[in-house]
Formats: structure tokens, sequence, C-alpha cells
């Protein structure tokens, strides 16, 4: 007897909820991609048709077949939750986004008329590349005044 895929069953919420996440300018091409991959298996295409028509790995579909049928309850949490995916944080935690933010809002060092990037890394003992990235998701531009929230 061949091999059965598990069948995946969307209701129409769920459909909708799918549908927006694909049309919305603020959803990342992940999601996107994902709720595609979703929105396939239950029009009934098989793993290697979507794969080919996504450009994705055959093993995506599955793992995402897979991950559908065992939490369908609520398409919400099954996407949220797996949408972070790769190595969690370990330099820019909530404290030291803050610890930036905080620096930042005091004098620059002595001799110095305003912040830069380099001289921030060296007070906040963080690499440059770090630093610049902590900057870019707090929105702080270091050419403009910052204003404190």
């Amino acid at each position: 007897m061949p091999w059965q895929s598990r069948t995946v069953q969307i209701d129409d919420n769920q459909r909708k909820y799918l549908l927006d996440i694909v049309d919305s300018d603020q959803s990342s091409d992940f999601e996107r991609q994902r709720a595609k991959i979703v929105l396939m298996l239950a029009a009934g295409l098989k793993n290697k048709d979507i794969a080919q028509r996504l450009n994705v790995h055959e093993n995506t579909v599955v793992k995402w077949r897979g991950r559908w049928t065992k939490q369908n309850t609520n398409p919400q949490s099954v996407l949220d939750s797996i949408a972070l995916t790769g190595r969690p944080r370990s330099v820019l935690t909530e404290d030291k986004l803050s610890e930036v933010e905080a620096a930042i809002n005091g004098l620059p060092p002595e001799g110095k008329l305003r912040w830069t990037v380099r001289t921030l890394a060296d007070r906040l003992r963080l690499p440059v590349a770090t630093t610049q990235r902590a900057l870019v998701e707090l929105k702080i531009d270091l050419n403009r005044p910052f204003k404190p929230k």
C-alpha cells in the first residue's frame, strides 16, 4: 500500500487568516511562504508540486504539513510560534538595548561632540556591528539629534 500523506483541512476562518497573511504588506516573506504552503496543502496539491511552485525544498512542505495537522486548532499560534527560527539572541537582549538607549541619553566621551557607532561600541564593550544593529533596531540615527521616548 503506498504512503498516504495526512490531509490538511482548514475552515473558512483559517483560510481568511492565511489569505490575509499572503496579501499583507506587513507579513514577512517567510510568513507569506508558510501561509501559501498551508493553503496549497488544503487545496489538495502534492508536496512535490508545491515545492516546485514556491521554489522551496520538498522537506519544507512536509514539515508544514506535519505542523499544521498536529496543531490545527489555532492557525495563528501555529504560524506565530514557529515564526522565530534560527539561533536565539545572545547579545542584543532587551536589557542590552535599553543599555544602548541609556548610553545615548548620556554625554558623549570627553573631547567628542556627539556619539559615533565606534565610541558607543567602546563605551558598551560591544562589537561595532552589534552596536550598529542595536541602533537600527531602536531606530536611532546618530546623524540626527536623539529624542528619548
